[in-house]
């Protein structure tokens, strides 16, 4: 707007246009001078939101801690490893395995012809043993096996189970009070905690 065009105007018009014109720069100072202090007010009003709501959800879990400390400690007085092997180096607990599966059919009348431990697997945050075992056993000694290895503790699962009769050709009778055997193969497997590592030592020489 230049002078010349401002003189043409009435004296009124003049004011006016001033007015205007001073309205106008105090807008744009205080845009340039309170522009950045709302969106820093913004900015800090946004992360206050968030970190008080962070605290409301603390304060909330902190208000549990009593109870979850307790249900803690009733499932430390449940001792849930119990139910795992004890041993955790594979060959120690492929023979403890062994061992319960062992006791379970002599000790019910079974007999026993083979019995393999294949290599244990990860499952998981565990460690898998099985022992595949071959053995001869009545009907009624049978069902006596399953039940005692249903009841073990640690749990041992039993998987593959194969019964074939010993005498299945046509018009076998057993002799009087006897039962008839049948040859059993089944996996028996059993869940271990891993082999804790042990950390190398500082100099790198050898572990003891």
């Amino acid at each position: 707007m230049t002078p010349g065009f401002a003189a043409r105007l009435s004296p009124a018009r003049q004011r006016f246009l001033a007015v205007g014109l001073l309205v106008v720069a105090v807008v744009a100072l205080l845009a340039l001078v309170l522009g950045p202090v709302v969106l820093l007010h913004r900015h800090y009003g946004s992360a206050i939101d968030d970190l008080t709501d962070r605290l409301e959800r603390y304060r909330r879990v902190a208000a549990q801690a009593p109870e979850l400390r307790q249900a803690l400690e009733v499932l430390k007085g449940k001792d849930g490893r119990r139910f795992f092997l004890k041993n955790t180096a594979p060959n120690l607990a492929s023979a403890e395995l062994a061992d319960l599966v062992r006791g379970a059919i002599e000790n019910n009348g079974g007999r026993i012809t083979t019995s393999q431990s294949p290599g244990p697997r990860d499952d998981g945050p565990f460690r898998q043993v099985t022992v595949n075992v071959q053995f001869f056993a009545t009907t009624p000694a049978l069902a006596k096996i399953l039940r005692a290895l249903d009841g073990q503790v640690p749990y041992l699962v039993v998987d593959n189970l194969t019964v074939r009769p010993l005498n299945a050709f046509r018009g076998f009778k057993p002799a009087p009070g006897q039962e008839p055997e049948n040859n059993v193969q089944m996996d028996v497997s059993a869940l271990a905690y891993p082999e804790a590592v042990r950390p190398a030592p500082a100099d790198g020489g050898p572990t003891k």
